[in-house]
């Protein structure tokens, strides 16, 4: 298989790939406790590292997922032997596993990267991508400021005007986060694109099919999407932690939309180089839930400069918070159900710029006569 290194990340981003992490900023958090949900996963493991080797003193770890938590903590213990590890093996949507995350990592800091990510599968998993991506989300923001927990939602571009399920529930973590904020208690969130190369991800998917000689599937060449390495996002996301000093949504500056057709042509071009023989380019079409080109803020959102250049602040329209709470009742009472139809109706009605896709409405329907059905028999 094809595999990325910083030469080829920066070949196919089209631009220099550097990290922002100073020395200074590593001795603000060495002796640190860290708790990082979602540890596991591309965001998540990377965090790790990063946390790891600025000396956090203690370094929570917390997945669902038992192999992708194995290897992730097995990496951390070889590259850093001097910090304390703790794994949880967990679901961030239970208070129960969250209480015990919180009790053994006794935070400082919380980031929060789990989440499900797949645009597509998320439009016919529409009741659990809601429970995992904003119900987990309430949990883990309101452990974290039960322990006085500074509080860091990792959210996604996909969130501005999403066209898709997986975009609206992570709009609808976003707001929730934020509401929980009290005059102690900061919690901030940090959007961005897509990491390159992470698991499932476009590049990753182009790189394997490149490797075996395969066509190379496309949505549409003029489909554009923002880009980073996970090493380049995480340590703006550190960065935007150390800095931030209200609860607000910030967005990294990812550099210029990168056209997938270009991608998939970069994608070829560097495995000829080095012998392997990837086929023509395959056109797809935009999947349900996918837009043409990516966005990373809308919604009424004024951007300002922080004292980082690759970091902005955006000042969003306030949602009341009856509005969040009336949100979040509806969706607890669609999830308990297992009812897709009333998860899609809350996720509209609180996102008003989500539109939905006609798969996502289907699946809605055919769930609603699926539960009539049973109900009846």
């Amino acid at each position: 298989m094809l595999r990325l290194d910083r030469a080829l990340e920066a070949t196919l981003l089209g631009r220099p790939v550097a990290g922002v992490l100073s020395e200074e900023d590593g001795c603000a958090l060495r002796g640190q406790r860290m708790l990082v949900t979602g540890a596991g996963g591309s965001v998540g493991a990377e965090l790790c590292r990063q946390l790891a080797a600025c000396g956090v003193a203690r370094l929570t770890m917390m997945d669902h997922s038992e192999y992708a938590l194995f290897r992730a903590e097995a990496e951390i213990r070889r590259l850093f032997p001097h910090v304390a590890v703790v794994t949880v093996l967990g679901d961030v949507t239970r208070r129960a596993d969250v209480r015990v995350a919180m009790q053994m990592a006794q935070p400082q800091a919380v980031y929060h990267a789990a989440a499900y990510k797949h645009v597509t599968f998320a439009e016919t998993a529409i009741v659990q991508a809601l429970r995992v991506n904003a119900l987990g989300a309430l949990e883990v923001a309101r452990a974290a400021s039960a322990y006085d927990a500074r509080c860091v939602l990792i959210s996604s571009d996909k969130a501005a005007e999403p066209r898709g399920v997986m975009g609206a529930t992570k709009r609808f973590a976003e707001l929730i986060v934020l509401s929980t904020a009290t005059t102690r208690f900061r919690p901030i969130v940090v959007r961005f694109g897509n990491i390159l190369g992470s698991s499932g991800s476009v590049a990753e998917i182009l790189l394997e099919r490149a490797a075996a000689g395969l066509r190379l599937p496309v949505t549409d060449p003029d489909a554009t999407r923002y880009f980073m390495t996970a090493s380049e996002a995480v340590s703006l996301v550190v960065k935007t932690d150390l800095i931030a000093r209200r609860p607000e949504i910030f967005w990294l500056d990812m550099g210029d939309p990168i056209r997938i057709g270009d991608l998939a042509r970069r994608i070829a071009d560097h495995a000829v180089t080095i012998g392997y023989r990837p086929g023509d380019i395959e056109l797809i079409g935009l999947r349900a839930g996918e837009k043409l080109h990516e966005e990373l803020t809308t919604q009424g959102l004024a951007m300002r400069r922080t004292a980082h250049p690759r970091i902005f602040s955006a000042r969003q329209r306030p949602v009341s918070s009856a509005v969040v709470r009336e949100a979040l009742r509806q969706a607890r009472r669609a999830c308990a159900s297992g009812d897709a139809q009333a998860a899609l109706e809350t996720l509209t009605a609180l996102v008003d710029d989500f539109a939905p896709s006609d798969m996502a409405r289907s699946h809605a329907a055919k769930s609603l006569t699926s539960s009539a059905a049973i109900s009846a028999a």
